[in-house]
């Protein structure tokens, strides 16, 4: 009986030992490729700086656990589409998201807001600050239009402007707005059939 009892006690060890030296199945990645950012604005940043914050933002997302997918940043150089569509091509990416910054300014200047415009900053101090502290701290408006396409398709198929405002930095409130594209960007590409990414594990 003891013996049994042993023999069985090994069986199972060996079995778990086993199943945790397997290694564990890699989810399937999507990749998309990020352009340096264009400016449109009378103000501007750096489009490398905001790419580099952009791929960043993707790779933070993290895996979608009903599809069992996950996305990947892939930054790009080109700076023009045919350049950008040819090292996409090359890295391999499935998807391309172009982002132009459309406005950057201070509560003082010209409006320019675009319509049907995201905001993303419900909190903002806007319209509480008085005119000695906004002199001080201003307020930056930032906006930023994605087009996300995807590889070797000239039609965009999901787009829009984000906008968030904020006490920050130039940098900081840009970097919002491209914190909340990645979020669009990885829901979108998620739901898209027959990614390169499902094809190598078909």
């Amino acid at each position: 009986m003891v013996r049994y009892i042993g023999a069985s006690f090994l069986l199972v060890v060996l079995q778990t030992t086993s199943l945790e030296a397997l290694p564990q199945q890699e989810l399937p990645v999507i990749r998309v490729g990020v352009p340096v950012m264009k400016n449109g604005a009378s103000r501007s940043v750096s489009g490398e700086l905001e790419r580099d914050r952009l791929v960043k933002a993707l790779n933070d997302e993290k895996p979608d656990k009903k599809l069992h997918v996950k996305v990947q940043g892939v930054p790009l150089d080109g700076t023009d589409s045919r350049d950008v569509a040819s090292e996409a091509d090359e890295k391999k990416c499935d998807y391309i998201v172009y982002t132009t910054l459309v406005q950057l300014r201070t509560q003082g200047d010209p409006v320019e807001r675009r319509p049907g415009t995201v905001d993303i900053s419900p909190n903002s101090q806007r319209g509480r600050q008085g005119p000695e502290q906004a002199a001080m701290n201003p307020e930056l408006d930032a906006t930023v239009e994605y087009k996300l396409y995807q590889t070797g398709d000239r039609r965009a198929f999901s787009g829009a402007s984000f906008s968030a405002h904020d006490a920050l930095a130039d940098t900081e409130v840009v970097g919002q707005v491209m914190d909340r594209i990645a979020n669009r960007v990885f829901d979108e590409v998620k739901k898209r059939p027959a990614s390169r990414a499902e094809q190598k594990n078909q």
